[in-house]
């Protein structure tokens, strides 16, 4: 393997040193093309360049024709779109396959790799690779990484072929990223083998389920013998069930661990979302076993955090999970996320009111196969694998697993890990307008949720005299949160009325959704995440109303992808006709939208007619306008068309772009 990093690297340069030489555009392109088709073992290869100006993609080719995919429903569109690297095998067979753009010389391709080029986040061309149905072997995403490897060398070239100035861009490239790319490539050799893991845990998995009923029918024998005799042979049987389904359990944890090893890499995530949804998992067991579930998440936490997301999760599903198992009917369980911000930090905690752990067994909790005290695999279930886990995962993750607890008093297991910020500004901000009376109507004015409610208020900055608990509803109130015990009808015509903001509050999940379904109340659950409502309701500045209009789905994704964090309500439409005319009944119902991304190519009427239609509809019913963004990237935009908008945002989006363009 070492020799192949050596072969490559030297590709590669003796690829740069070529360039340096070469007289023409079409010379370095070719250069280029055979450099990437000896890396990936290809028959074929292709550079485009993207145009910003002009949308266009084109090659370097005596018989290029620029073409666009900004609206193609294809697999170069796709890529183009979501600027995301992909591979695909048996590409006829693909849904997104459409021949005149990704096979338009109508080669017998089989398999194609798909890897955007991005400066800055800026798409500035394509590469993609293909092989023949002449070729037995598939691509497989080692060789697509090689390739976004080849990302710095490829932004260099571009520039090259854009600028034809060689000398600004010729020199020393960093062959580390490829270095270990390759090195990637060892895990080849353990394919064959985590094959076999997958079909040794499959067959573990299926001796389980036999072990499973075996244990069952020998308990119904022992309750329905009275031979002392036969009930000791029973006992033994039992005792040799339980091993093998305490062994089965082990193996395959150890399988699902090693998976998780080798899959897991750092992604952006939106944090709150993150943590909300990971910790959601645990409402529904939370509310049949009576136990109140407080999540709490920093409101100030940066909206976009870069973490290894399967192995985070894995670790707080475990420490959830785990105080699940040992706190009793009737108490609390605690998870808590902050953000450290001089350190760049996330401080995460789970506590309960379980039964705890006694000092000297607490090291011993962190050991593969060890339950805190000895009778507690036999009365809750476990091989006591996850939270060695957990602490093994933490410390990939440059932290530390601590642990405070006494036997019976409860435990707190806690970390902190370091990430990196992608985006810095707050989930949320502080709240600044007081002109606000609160009332958390309740009987139980020392209820969990409620005063839980009410430190989320105050940590947004809401002074507490600003806040009561209380079980007399103020006259004065500007905000109600009413728990489902004290609805009556009074209370719902408040809702109805809108003068006051109110907010109910289910005692079990869905209780309230199924009594008031239908009728549009603001409802949170208890055991679930609910800052993000808290937050909507009582800040000061409206929801801006967001339409997006397209009739590709993977623009629609994307865009509300990006618009996740931001403080917007979103709707979309796939259909002319269909967009006009929720813009109008938003009017109607004296709710209109704010801003719409609409582009120009879409069924039954187009975005030009609809952004037309609807200027006319403002005029005559003398309306502010709505903010419209064209996302068509279309160059032939007449200049009649252009006044038709307020703002010109073209694909591929920019997520930076497309949330500067919201601010109005």
């Amino acid at each position: 393997m070492k020799n192949q990093s050596s072969i490559l690297i030297q590709t590669l340069t003796n690829a740069m040193d070529k360039v340096s030489q070469a007289n023409t555009d079409l010379d370095i392109n070719n250069i280029i093309e055979k450099l990437i088709i000896d890396f990936t073992d290809s028959e074929f290869a292709t550079l485009f360049l993207f145009d910003k100006k002009s949308q266009l993609l084109s090659t370097k080719r005596d018989d290029d024709v620029p073409f666009s995919v900004a609206d193609t429903k294809s697999m170069l569109g796709e890529a183009f779109l979501t600027k995301t690297p992909s591979f695909y095998n048996h590409i006829l067979s693909e849904k997104n396959y459409l021949p005149e753009i990704d096979n338009p010389t109508n080669l017998k391709l089989k398999s194609q790799i798909i890897v955007p080029i991005l400066d800055d986040d800026n798409l500035i061309g394509i590469v993609k690779t293909a092989r023949s149905i002449r070729y037995s072997k598939v691509y497989s995403r080692h060789e697509m990484e090689l390739v976004s490897s080849l990302s710095p060398f490829m932004v260099k070239m571009i520039k090259i072929l854009s600028s034809h100035k060689k000398s600004d861009y010729v020199s020393q490239i960093d062959t580390s990223k490829i270095n270990q790319q390759i090195r990637e490539t060892e895990k080849k050799d353990n394919i064959e083998v985590s094959k076999a893991m997958l079909l040794f845990a499959n067959t573990v998995h299926d001796i389980r389920t036999p072990a499973n009923s075996l244990f069952g029918f020998l308990e119904l024998m022992e309750e329905n013998t009275q031979d002392n005799k036969m009930k000791i042979f029973i006992e033994n049987a039992k005792e040799s069930a339980k091993f093998i389904n305490t062994l089965t359990d082990s193996i395959l944890e150890q399988t699902k661990q090693a998976h998780e090893m080798q899959t897991s890499k750092p992604t952006t995530v939106n944090s709150v979302t993150f943590f909300a949804k990971t910790a959601n998992i645990f409402s529904a067991n939370m509310a049949n076993k009576d136990i109140s579930y407080i999540i709490h998440i920093d409101p100030f936490i940066p909206k976009e955090i870069k973490v290894e997301e399967l192995k985070l999760k894995r670790i707080i599903i475990n420490l959830i999970g785990n105080a699940y198992k040992f706190t009793p009917k009737g108490k609390r369980i605690d998870f808590s996320v902050k953000f450290d911000k001089n350190l760049n930090k996330i401080k995460i905690s789970v506590k309960d009111e379980g039964i705890g752990i006694d000092e000297s067994r607490q090291k011993a909790v962190f050991e593969a196969f060890k339950q805190a005290e000895s009778d507690t695999s036999e009365h809750f279930g476990g091989t006591g694998l996850g939270l060695s886990i957990c602490a093994k995962y933490i410390s990939e993750l440059n932290g530390k697993l601590e642990l405070d607890s006494a036997l019976g008093r409860g435990s707190e297991f806690y970390f902190d890990i370091p990430v990196e910020v992608i985006d810095k500004e707050s989930s949320y901000t502080k709240l600044e307008d007081f002109k606000k009376n609160i009332v958390i109507l309740t009987d139980n004015i020392s209820c969990v949720d409620a005063n839980n409610i009410k430190e989320y208020m105050m940590e947004l900055n809401m002074p507490s005299e600003k806040i009561s608990v209380s079980n007399v509803l103020n006259s004065n109130a500007t905000h109600l949160f009413c728990f489902e015990h004290r609805i009556n009808d009074d209370i719902l015509m408040l809702a109805r009325d809108k003068s006051v903001a109110v907010v109910f509050i289910e005692e079990s999940l869905f209780s309230l959704t199924k009594s008031l379904g239908g009728q549009n109340f603001n409802i949170i659950s208890e055991n679930t995440y609910y800052g993000d409502l808290i937050y909507d309701t009582i800040f000061s500045i409206k929801k801006k109303k967001i339409c997006i209009a397209d009739d590709n789905k993977i623009n629609i994704m994307l865009l509300k992808s990006m618009l996740e964090t931001e403080h917007v309500e979103t709707q979309y439409a796939m259909d002319g006709k269909e967009t006009l005319d929720i813009l109008k009944e938003a009017y109607d119902e004296d709710n209109p939208f704010d801003i719409i991304f609409l582009d120009k190519h879409m069924p039954n009427m187009s975005g030009t007619d609809v952004i037309k239609s609807f200027r006319i509809f403002e005029k005559e019913n003398n309306i502010k306008s709505i903010y419209a963004i064209s996302i068509t990237g279309d160059s032939n935009t007449s200049d009649e068309e252009r006044a038709l908008y307020d703002l010109f945002v073209n694909k591929p989006f920019n997520k930076a772009t497309v949330r500067e363009s919201i601010q109005i």
